[in-house]
Formats: structure tokens, sequence, C-alpha cells
């Protein structure tokens, strides 16, 4: 399933990999990622929202170069898991 929103772009911040041990004692490695930050305006108010975007993502090659408090609109994938869904980012529509 797809869906799209306008936002407000603040930024896109690196953050590296690691690993950290869980509480069953587990060691759980993580990725580096960009945490992409934008604010969303609703009938409730404005809320900022972060996105997980991967290292390899062509969505990188737009957001690097798009300048803060730009308008742009995103389209996501809606993944349903169990109980759980994720919103994935997938494509930059309109800078």
């Amino acid at each position: 399933m797809k869906c799209q929103g306008k936002f407000k772009f603040k930024g896109l911040q690196k953050r590296d990999g690691g690993k950290f041990t869980n509480s069953n004692g587990q060691e759980i490695n993580y990725a580096a990622k960009y945490q992409l930050k934008v604010d969303e305006q609703t009938e409730d108010g404005i809320y900022e929202r972060t996105f997980n975007i991967s290292l390899d993502s062509p969505l990188l090659e737009v957001l690097l170069i798009t300048k803060p408090y730009s308008d742009i609109v995103i389209e996501f994938d809606i993944v349903f898991y169990g109980n759980n869904c994720r919103v994935i980012p997938v494509a930059i529509l309109d800078k």
C-alpha cells in the first residue's frame, strides 16, 4: 500500500551504526543510517516526524541538497507485520 504526505523539511542527520546488549544478554548490531526530520501540519497542530533512511537509499540524492524548511511531498510504502505497521519513505515527489 502507498500513501503520500506534504511536509516541511527540517534536516537530515547521519547516525553511526553500533551494537548494544539487550535485556536477555544478546548482542544486537544496528547499521548506520540517516535520520530524516520533517514537520507535519495537522488539524491538531504541527508535529515533528522522523524517518530512518538507509545509506544506499536513492532518496539521499534529493534530500542532501534540500534546503531547510522547504516544502516536500514524500511517498511512503505502508508495510504490515502482524500487529505492527511500518511507514517507509520511498520517493520525493515534489520539492
